[in-house]
């Protein structure tokens, strides 16, 4: 969607963001970029802030995709109410001997106010696109 002003992009984060947050491609100056969308609710008395974030690719060699020893992983790094949930996003996240993980480090807003497109993806569509443009 075409943004053309803060207070737009405000109204459109407020209708399609409901949880903590949103992964998004944004396109401004000729360049697409991905990004990670924080909703920081009732931040003030103007309600919800929306902060953005880039987003880098981390990687993990992780030769060994069985679901044994991706269970053996999560038993390791997730708690135990969240098994099959961690299983799931462990086997979404692996291609070809990698684990990827999406690091989005807080900085300070950067995005220009107007926007030539801003599109709200999954995580899964943002680890593909930058595999595929980076």
């Amino acid at each position: 969607m075409k943004i053309n002003s803060k207070n737009e992009r405000k109204k459109f984060l407020e209708l399609n963001i409901k949880d903590m947050g949103s992964y998004a491609l944004v396109t401004y100056n000729n360049h697409i970029r991905p990004i990670w969308i924080h909703r920081y609710e009732n931040w003030d008395e103007n309600g919800d802030w929306f902060l953005e974030a880039p987003c880098e690719l981390k990687k993990y060699k992780f030769k060994n995709q069985d679901d044994a020893t991706i269970r053996e992983f999560v038993e390791v790094t997730w708690d135990d109410d969240h098994m099959e949930e961690g299983i799931e996003y462990i086997k979404s996240m692996t291609r070809d001997g990698w684990l990827y993980e999406i690091d989005c480090p807080q900085v300070a807003p950067f995005l220009p106010d107007v926007l030539d497109d801003l599109t709200l993806i999954s995580e899964g569509y943002c680890l593909e696109w930058i595999l595929n443009n980076q």
